[in-house]
């Protein structure tokens, strides 16, 4: 059988959605079509669509399960904590069986999936198979990706002054507006959703990324290679992210992850392949590291990058 070959595209303000793709991208032959992740479920196509279904699902459950003309390989997936409702649904269930096995990205994903009866495995997250260049060179760059203000606050003065400081949020969303809006004028906030001025506005938003189109899509992925150029060659990466996290790991590149809730689900199955820190524990720690010779990664990710290039390359080279 001929196919198409599709890579996921997104509408969110969140690069890191993107470097997911840039790692999907890396296995396919072409890429024909992209299709939004939210709304897979409204593609057509006379001719099968292969897809790798890697990364975050997803902010519209009610879009679930995804077109029958979609040949889906389930690897690194997760299942947002608030669309595990839809997403194990009757339906949904009987459609991850009809492609199981199905790749976690994470054990909470796995659990939650094996629960139901779905067979599943461990996969790791695709952005582990990222690959440094041969001629890539190693500079004395550290970077503070993301975070926390109460982070930022225990950076010696010696290790910010020669740091950069990056973001992986492209605007800001509404809701960040509504929370900026109500910590500085309740009364202004509440006046607004009284008039339900922030409907239109939604609206307005939406209209502008439809527009925006093509362009918008490709800015984003060149935005988030010369993130990833950067992680590959930066010293040292502190970050709050866990997609600028694995990608590091991905190039060798030594990495501190700092977050107020490492038991978040998203995180489990990875706080061992690097240095994790509770904002708390960090402020203690960062004394004591070593920021000017940083220490390697705590344990190898090779075996999870050999398995998720394998599984990805049989998945393409069938058909």
């Amino acid at each position: 059988m001929n196919y198409r070959y599709g890579l996921l595209k997104y509408s969110t303000l969140n690069i890191g959605d993107d470097i997911q793709s840039i790692a999907a991208r890396q296995f396919l032959p072409r890429v024909d079509i992209y299709l939004d992740r939210d709304y897979l479920n409204n593609v057509r196509s006379e001719q099968k669509i292969k897809l790798i279904m890697n990364g975050w699902f997803t902010g519209k459950p009610k879009n679930w399960p995804p077109s029958l003309d979609i040949e889906p390989f389930f690897v690194s997936f997760h299942i947002w904590e608030r669309a595990c409702e839809q997403l194990t649904s009757e339906r949904s269930i009987e459609y991850f069986r009809q492609h199981e096995p199905i790749g976690c990205r994470d054990y909470f994903t796995q659990d939650l999936l094996k629960q139901k009866g779905v067979e599943t495995y461990f996969s790791g997250c695709l952005t582990l198979t990222l690959r440094r260049s041969d001629v890539t060179e190693r500079t004395d760059e550290i970077l503070l990706v993301d975070l926390d203000e109460d982070v930022m606050q225990h950076i010696l003065p010696h290790l910010l002054s020669r740091s950069v400081v990056l973001r992986h949020d492209r605007g800001m969303s509404t809701a960040r507006i509504s929370n900026q809006l109500y910590k500085y004028s309740p009364l202004l906030h509440k006046t607004i959703k009284a008039t339900k001025v922030h409907i239109p506005f939604d609206k307005s938003r939406e209209f502008v990324r439809s527009k925006q189109g093509e362009t918008k899509r490709i800015q984003r992925f060149k935005e988030a290679e010369a993130l990833l150029a950067r992680y590959a060659q930066a010293k040292l990466v502190i970050t709050s992210r866990l997609h600028c996290a694995l990608p590091c790991l991905a190039f060798g590149t030594p990495v501190i992850f700092v977050n107020k809730d490492l038991k978040d689900p998203r995180f489990t199955g990875f706080l061992e392949y690097m240095r994790s820190y509770s904002p708390d524990e960090f402020k203690y720690q960062i004394k004591d590291m070593a920021v000017q010779s940083p220490e390697p990664n705590p344990k190898s990710i090779d075996k999870l990058r050999e398995d998720l290039i394998r599984a990805c390359e049989e998945f393409i080279s069938d058909g």
